[in-house]
């Protein structure tokens, strides 16, 4: 039984769509590895936070938590956060009980984060880190950007911290955790450790 040659092309095309779509399903719930700092900039909210439990939402595809704020590190009002959103989908983040360092975007006056954000246990950031907290705004004009071979080598990133082979200008990736990225003289940016 031989298959018409329409149909093998009809079916081969098929295949590869399908695999192709699959693949952008897969990836969507990806994020692009960036520094906190980085987070920290693009983010409405970054909060300290202790998560006593999912609540009911009043936003059916939401996931409501109710929090107890420690400390604020960035906010747009004063206004005192209880309850904080995260996706139904696969890309919401599912936080259990206990402290966190969140950030996340206002999205119709509540907010909203996913995986995407900073979801990250307290306890299990360094001391420097959270230090660091304090002085991340402090850089946001700064641009934190990977290189890699020989750009790690040029010494014209004014307004840029490098982040990948570890050299005098650049630092690799888990050192640069540990470090903010911060305005210098002449406007230039320079990791502080």
């Amino acid at each position: 039984m031989s298959v018409p040659l329409s149909a093998a092309v009809t079916l081969g095309l098929l295949f590869f769509l399908s695999v192709g779509l699959n693949e952008q399903v897969a990836e969507g719930c990806t994020c692009v590895q960036r520094h906190p700092q980085q987070v920290f900039c693009v983010s409405d909210i970054v909060i300290r936070a202790k998560i006593l439990g999912s609540v009911a939402s009043a936003r059916p595809d939401l996931v409501a938590y109710s929090i107890k704020v420690i400390t604020t590190f960035k906010s747009p009002n004063k206004k005192n956060i209880r309850v904080l959103y995260s996706s139904k989908t696969s890309c919401g983040a599912r936080p259990e009980n206990g402290e966190y360092l969140l950030s996340g975007h206002l999205v119709d006056g509540v907010m909203v984060f996913g995986l995407c954000d900073l979801v990250w246990r307290w306890d299990q950031l360094s001391s420097v880190q959270k230090r660091n907290l304090n002085l991340y705004r402090t850089g946001c004009a700064c641009e934190i950007t990977s290189c890699t071979g020989a750009s790690c080598l040029n010494t014209k990133h004014q307004r840029k911290c490098l982040v990948g082979v570890k050299n005098s200008i650049s630092l690799g990736y888990e050192e640069a955790l540990q470090a903010v990225c911060l305005p210098g003289r002449h406007g230039s940016c320079r990791w502080q450790k």
